[in-house]
């Protein structure tokens, strides 16, 4: 649902769908007109928002004009606040990931070797990044930059991220997205099994070395299972993370219900993570690519609503890609529009010149009809250094 400021609107308007104080008081039905009498109760009772999952509608174009103005600058106001308090943070993203690296390895050995692995540990850290992603939302904004250079801990790790915001836009309570965090960040156990031959080969697999990988998953649930003693609902996650909802999956080819609530959002993350990273034979693509593979498959591969839910939380074009506009800007994603996924806000880089803005510039793509994405662009394509835009936007009042 989008926000809407109760101090913009004025009286006569109505929405295309209902209109809500919280998720469970409606304000307005669909196409209800909102009096004065209702804004002077919202006033009175000191509600500054309301919230609507349709549009606004005025008879009056002057009225719904300026409260559409006053709406875009809102929002592009409070995701500038937002990026600015992300963008000094970047530090903290960076430690999270490479302590948790750290552990993530250190139990993945010790697991291996039937060495006393503490999995604790790793649940420290899963509460670490699960807070960390719960009080930033836009923190995956760091993800396809990290998420390049993959090795079997930076992957799980990226994959969290992502799981908890999916998490978060699916309304799991919080001890919930703690348990599906450290699920997902010990589910890749299994893959110290295969061979680094076969992990580094850059041809084209044999069916047998095909055949090593598939059964990664099986190993990765007896080593939780048995060696570090984790509970069977969350080394489940391990053993289904490769299954697909229609049954084409692997290794039990289970489908649909078959399939854990945490297993069915692994197997979007780890496929949208595994697709971003550079392989032995190719380099990284692009996040547009892979959402745009997932939203192919998807009708197959994922569970509909979950995949629903991911895009409607980063946009065709992910919070974090680096984009080109159709007046030749640079930008970078930062916010994505729920049930607009082709309209997110974009931080504009490079301006139409190839100018960087001496202030912040924002294309609030809902209210600006004549712009819209043209493509994704690799950021050392496009001449962009990504830890010197957001110090750039640090730097600037």
């Amino acid at each position: 649902m989008t926000k809407y400021q109760v101090k913009f609107l004025r009286a006569g308007v109505s929405f295309t769908k209902p209109v809500y104080i919280d998720p469970t008081n409606m304000l307005a039905g669909a196409n209800e007109i909102i009096s004065q009498s209702d804004l002077d109760r919202l006033n009175k009772w000191k509600i500054e928002e309301v919230m609507s999952a349709g549009e606004p509608v005025y008879s009056n174009k002057k009225d719904e004009a300026v409260m559409l103005d006053n709406q875009q600058k809102a929002e592009i106001e409070a995701v500038r606040k937002d990026l600015k308090s992300l963008f000094k943070l970047k530090p903290r993203f960076n430690a999270i990931t490479q302590s948790t690296e750290a552990v993530l390895k250190n139990f993945y050995e010790r697991v291996i070797a039937d060495n006393n692995p503490q999995a604790n540990d790793v649940r420290t850290k899963a509460e670490e990044i699960a807070d960390f992603v719960m009080d930033n939302p836009l923190a995956v904004i760091f993800l396809p930059e990290y998420a390049v250079d993959l090795n079997i801990y930076s992957h799980v790790i990226a994959c969290a991220f992502y799981a908890t915001r999916l998490g978060v836009a699916l309304d799991f309570s919080r001890p919930k997205i703690m348990e599906l965090v450290y699920s997902i960040l010990m589910m890749d156990v299994g893959m110290l099994k295969v061979p680094a031959t076969i992990m580094d080969k850059a041809e084209k697999l044999s069916e047998a070395e095909k055949q090593i990988i598939h059964s990664h998953p099986v190993h990765g649930y007896q080593l939780l299972t048995q060696v570090a003693k984790v509970k069977n609902t969350l080394a489940t996650v391990a053993l289904q993370h490769h299954e697909h909802f229609d049954g084409t999956g692997y290794p039990r080819k289970i489908k649909g219900a078959e399939m854990s609530e945490f297993s069915r959002v692994a197997a979007i993350v780890t496929s949208f993570c595994a697709i971003i990273s550079k392989k032995p034979y190719r380099k990284g693509r692009l996040p547009y690519e892979a959402m745009k593979e997932l939203l192919t498959m998807g009708i197959y591969r994922y569970d509909p609503v979950y995949l629903k839910t991911f895009l409607d939380s980063h946009a065709i074009y992910p919070i974090g890609s680096v984009i080109e506009m159709s007046d030749s800007s640079i930008g970078l994603v930062c916010f994505a529009v729920r049930g607009k996924p082709m309209r997110p806000i974009v931080l504009i880089l490079r301006n139409s010149k190839g100018i960087r803005p001496s202030k912040p510039e924002f294309y609030h793509l809902i209210y600006e009809g004549d712009k819209f994405i043209s493509k994704a662009r690799y950021p050392d394509e496009a001449g962009i250094t990504l830890d010197e835009e957001y110090q750039n936007l640090l730097n600037q009042a």
